[in-house]
């Protein structure tokens, strides 16, 4: 049997039906997607946003400063802003981020050699072998050095 989530909305001390079911194929987020203090009651009063796209235009949320871990176990601080829903996915976290981009494309480069592994049989056979991993080994180095140089 499927878990109900249930958020209560208590509008008075007596109310009886201040209880409305969260349906399962959503998202809630609840927390302070914004450095500054909250809106107050009159603050908000006025404001009847007809879509997420109006919330988000009239909030502005964004998040300054926050504190990512380095390779080296530093740290270091990049500013989010939020103008939808989909800026909370990981891609757009990613592509708002210098560090976290950097790191992206570490991982997209790992993932692209361990793929010519998989597929490249001539690789896999030079690596088992002792003498030709040294080879291709010196060969890479050679190459680096080459890259470095010509910057």
């Amino acid at each position: 049997m499927a878990k109900k989530t249930v958020i209560s909305k208590v509008l008075d001390a007596e109310a009886q039906d201040g209880i409305i079911e969260f349906p399962q194929n959503r998202t809630l987020y609840a927390d302070q997607f914004t450095d500054e203090a909250p809106n107050t009651d009159e603050e908000r009063e006025g404001f009847k946003p007809k879509n997420m796209k109006e919330v988000f235009e009239h909030y502005q949320p964004s998040k300054k400063g926050v504190a990512l871990e380095t390779e080296e176990g530093g740290a270091a601080f990049e500013d989010f802003d939020f103008k939808s829903i989909k800026d909370f996915e990981d891609e757009q976290l990613i592509a708002q981020s210098e560090l976290l981009g950097e790191e992206k494309a570490k991982i997209d480069a790992f993932n692209s050699v361990i793929r010519q592994l998989e597929k490249n049989k001539t690789l896999r056979n030079t690596l088992k072998d002792e003498a030709a991993r040294g080879n291709l080994k010196d060969a890479l180095k050679a190459l680096l050095a080459e890259l470095e140089d010509a910057e």
